[in-house]
């Protein structure tokens, strides 16, 4: 049993909702008979579903039946199944404590790792206005400190079926310290190359990677191989040292991968790139390929004018979901003989040694756009693509709105009331038709869709909303 059966299963009752009162065909089919009422909360009961239904219930709680979260974190625990809050995989259970009192509230089944800690869940008798009871399946995103446990089912094959099958890439890992001594000699005929971490941070010995001899392993036995360094920078002076660190270090040295620059810092998202200019301009002038590697969510926020350079993607997914050009995909981890634990895989499109800087789909014509609001009482809330949920709280007022796009480019306008509220929205692009609308507190239905500056309920207005009335609610997607 894959990971992605189990997926695939939960993605096919998405927006299934109980009606408001938990009456819905997984209390029913875990009960043997038809319940309701706030007796019967539902989310362990669609977990417990997915798994049999897809007849690998043996992979979930042992067989057994259970409705109640917190006995599925014991389950884990008994069985060695629990992994670190930050590395939760496809297909892995993730189970919440929304009160900080150490016990299992709520669960769901993790969709990818976003990398800006957070996960795409996909979840039962939930709802984008609460997060601790609601009436429906969604996918959610999820920030690392609401989770208690991350619980791992032995799948067969948790990452590589569903996305190996999808586009021929060549199977290449990357290394570092962390992987303690490799055994290169059995590892070179299970991979196709290999990406070397060679340092971090600034240009000082005490920060080289410690496993050195994976480079020089890689050239004894002929494994294609780049290198890579992972960036601290926040100033300029950071920057060029980090560029002298990695070139200190690979000097000398022939290399048929690219030399990237590892951009994932939390703290470094507004100077990132800066960071990534100077040293992949640096590493051109010194006359090797630079690149760049950062997650998804980084490289739809923070680098979406980072376009000269090769691309390397990270997002666990079974499909890589950036929509631009990239040469490398991280898709998970792996398992490979010669290397204790697991280690990154990655699918590489192109040929060793040649300059190819895109791989697989042109830029779509219709991007898709990543938004989030902020309000007082729930800070940033997690961020919405395109128009399958909206952004905003019931009730809350919107006073903080971020959009991403992918490179896109739009002119986005708030107009704030004097507490801060937002009332008034426009958002434009010169070659895309943004369609966007509104709701204000209070009201039961949105303003009419705004295409650019364009009311199409037919008003003269060129914003969404109306002024002194604070909104709760915005949706955004782009129509062409």
């Amino acid at each position: 049993m894959t990971a992605k059966t189990i997926i695939d299963k939960a993605l096919s009752y998405l927006y299934t909702y109980d009606g408001g009162a938990n009456e819905v065909i997984f209390n029913d089919r875990y009960y043997g008979e038809h319940v309701s009422g706030d007796r019967f909360p539902w989310c362990c009961a669609f977990i417990w579903c997915i798994f049999n239904e897809c007849g690998a219930s043996d992979l979930f709680y042992d067989g057994k039946k259970t409705a109640y979260c917190p006995t599925v974190h014991e389950w884990g625990k008994k069985n060695n199944l629990i992994v670190p809050t930050s590395e939760g995989q496809y297909g892995d259970i993730v189970l919440f404590d929304w009160n900080g009192d150490g016990v299992a509230d709520h669960i769901g089944l993790i969709i990818s790792r976003n990398g800006n800690g957070t996960y795409e869940t996909i979840e039962g008798n939930t709802a984008s206005y609460n997060y601790t009871n609601g009436g429906y399946v969604l996918k959610m995103t999820r920030y690392y400190s609401s989770i208690i446990a991350i619980v791992r089912p032995q799948y067969d094959n948790k990452l590589q079926e569903g996305a190996s099958t999808m586009i021929n890439g060549k199977f290449v890992i990357d290394v570092s310290q962390h992987q303690g001594t490799i055994n290169w000699n059995t590892v070179k005929d299970k991979i196709d190359g290999a990406i070397i971490r060679c340092g971090y941070g600034d240009d000082l010995p005490e920060q080289d990677d410690t496993q050195a001899r994976n480079l020089s392993e890689c050239e004894r036995l002929g494994i294609p191989h780049g290198v890579y360094l992972y960036s601290y920078a926040t100033t300029e002076a950071q920057a060029k040292s980090e560029l002298a660190h990695v070139l200190r270090l690979i000097k000398g040295h022939k290399f048929e991968l690219p030399i990237f620059i590892d951009v994932e810092e939390s703290g470094t998202e507004q100077f990132a790139p800066r960071a990534c200019r100077v040293v992949c301009e640096g590493l051109k002038k010194a006359g090797y390929i630079p690149g760049v590697y950062s997650s998804l969510s980084w490289w739809n926020s923070c680098l979406t004018e980072i376009k000269e350079y090769t691309r390397w993607v990270a997002h666990w997914n079974p499909t890589c979901g950036y929509t631009g050009d990239y040469l490398i995909w991280q898709y998970g981890t792996s398992k490979v003989d010669g290397i204790n634990g697991e280690v990154d895989a990655n699918y590489y499109y192109g040929d060793f040694g040649t300059k190819i800087n895109s791989l697989t789909t042109p830029i779509p014509t219709k991007p898709d756009i990543i938004y989030q609001v902020y309000t007082d009482a729930s800070g940033w809330l997690p961020t919405v693509k395109n128009l399958e949920d909206y952004a905003g709280v019931d009730g809350q007022t919107i006073k903080g709105i971020r959009v991403f796009a992918n490179g896109l480019h739009l002119d986005i306008i708030t107009h704030h009331m004097t507490n801060g509220a937002i009332d008034k929205l426009t958002i434009t692009s010169s070659d895309h038709t943004i369609k966007y609308r509104v709701r204000t507190i209070g009201s039961k239905d949105y303003f009419s869709w705004m295409e650019n500056e364009k009311d199409t309920g037919g008003s003269s207005d060129t914003f969404a909303g109306e002024a002194g009335k604070p909104i709760d609610r915005v949706q955004i997607t782009v129509t062409q």
